[in-house]
């Protein structure tokens, strides 16, 4: 029911942290490794100390990412209970004033299905299949004061509220070798099949009290695609409040998208200029998804009346937080009338990522460096800048070990790497955001970063 996914949509607006579950490519940790075999996802230019194959969980990466953390909307109350930042015991200027501008939350999800690296064609050669989910959200501070603070200011106006999805397929060749002394280049081709879209723009709503009800002006814009050709439909008001979905023999399934994206690298060994030097560059996921069936539905410009969020009493209330939160999402969801403007082809970016690293090996200890590697997520709510400094030490030729603090757009994290590669197997598990607190739930209590990854692979040749 669209409906239901329009109220789960407004209710992340107001308290995202709780509900987020999207492109990770492998972990930065991983960068400087030479045992790493998923490097290629970050670096095409970068080529594995053997060749090597995968079949399901090769390479599993879930993060979560987030300026913000669950403690900032569930508060104690009592003994053993929670409630929502809605609770009039909640005092309001210590719950706004420990708000960023604007909330950013965003969740990863990569996950190899089958994958391979050989040593061919003069170089080395990869191919993969991998499946990505992403989700971000941006929700400008102004929204959570107009939800707590209420009749207490006549007018509120705020803009950019932001919800994305997306979900695709990526069947991935890739190519790098040494062309001159020192230099080695790297491509990827990527072959792209989309599963699900969703994206929901909120670019105005303003706010104004009239006697004992709000007149809520907004304009947002809303657009989804699936597989086989759903499509929206109206009640009697001309709302949407249903897709409908077509029944299709399995013979005639066609993907909601199709597309083509290309990663860069390079990796420039500068021992002739300063012994242990190595630097790199690249740019990954440059490319679009086509789809096929893109239903899109919007607001019209008119004011409506709403008599504003319920403020919550924990010793009238009978439920539970996840009542709270219901009934946030039922206020929300009034404010929120999208009407149909039908359907069409339409594209979207990946949102292309560049990485920037440098690593010294210490003439002291060869197995011991310290590198540097500057990351740059591109796109209008999902980008992000991420600096990180490591100590990476390999003291046997099977086991290797990275650990570095980073500094981004989301706050200063600590990451690390595990990597044992001995001749039958490898084995990997690490993160680039370590969590230090979680409700019982997982759900990281101070900020949404957090990350895991692991793996399995195997591997196949000789050492280089």
């Amino acid at each position: 029911m669209i409906m239901k996914y329009v109220r789960y949509i407004a209710a992340a607006f107001l308290l995202s942290a709780s509900t987020l579950m999207g492109v990770a490519q492998t972990a930065k940790s991983a960068y400087f490794l030479d045992g790493a075999y998923h490097n290629y996802l970050l670096n095409p230019a970068m080529n594995a100390e053997r060749g090597f194959f995968t079949i399901l969980g090769g390479n599993f990466s879930l993060a979560t990412n987030g300026n913000v953390g669950i403690s900032n909307f569930i508060y104690p109350y009592g003994e053993d209970k929670l409630t929502t930042f809605m609770s009039g015991t909640v005092n309001q200027n210590e719950f706004l004033g420990n708000l960023p501008k604007a909330v950013r939350l965003s969740t990863d999800i990569d996950m190899t299905l089958l994958a391979g690296g050989f040593r061919m064609l003069g170089g080395y050669t990869t191919m993969g299949l991998t499946l990505s989910s992403h989700v971000s959200t941006n929700i400008p501070r102004g929204l959570f004061e107009f939800a707590k603070k209420g009749f207490q200011q006549s007018s509120y106006s705020f803009s950019d509220l932001n919800l994305r999805t997306m979900n695709y397929l990526a069947f991935t060749v890739g190519h790098s070798r040494e062309v001159i002394d020192g230099l080695r280049v790297g491509m990827n081709a990527k072959f792209l099949m989309g599963l699900a879209y969703a994206n929901v723009h909120i670019d105005k709503l303003n706010v104004e009290l009239s006697e004992n009800r709000w007149m809520v002006e907004s304009h947002a814009a809303a657009q989804a695609a699936l597989f086989a050709e759903a499509r929206l439909t109206a009640n009697e008001s001309g709302t949407v409040d249903n897709v409908e979905l077509p029944i299709l023999e399995e013979a005639s399934f066609k993907p909601a998208a199709s597309g083509f994206a290309v990663d860069l690298g390079a990796v420039y060994d500068m021992n002739d200029l300063v012994e242990g030097l190595s630097v790199s560059a690249s740019v990954v996921d440059m490319g679009l998804l086509n789809w096929r069936y893109m239903m899109k539905a919007s607001t019209r410009e008119t004011k409506v009346e709403f008599d504003g969020f319920t403020e919550i009493d924990p010793n009238d209330f009978e439920g539970s937080v996840e009542d709270e939160l219901n009934q946030l999402g039922k206020d929300a969801e009034k404010m929120l009338e999208l009407y149909s403007d039908g359907v069409s082809k339409s594209s979207t970016g990946l949102g292309a990522t560049m990485y920037l690293g440098a690593e010294y090996c210490m003439p002291f200890y060869k197995p011991l460096s310290a590198a540097l590697l500057y990351g740059k997520r591109f796109g209008q709510f999902g980008g992000w800048n991420d600096f990180r400094a490591y100590v990476n030490v390999a003291p046997l030729n099977w086991v290797e070990a990275s650990a570095n603090l980073g500094f981004s757009t989301f706050g200063t994290s600590f990451g690390w790497m595990l990597n044992i590669h001995p001749v039958g197997f490898n084995f990997f598990i690490g993160s680039d955001y370590m969590i230090t607190r979680v409700t019982p739930q997982f759900i990281p209590v101070n900020n949404m970063n957090g990350h895991v990854t692991l793996g399995i692979n195997f591997p196949i040749g000789e050492r280089r």
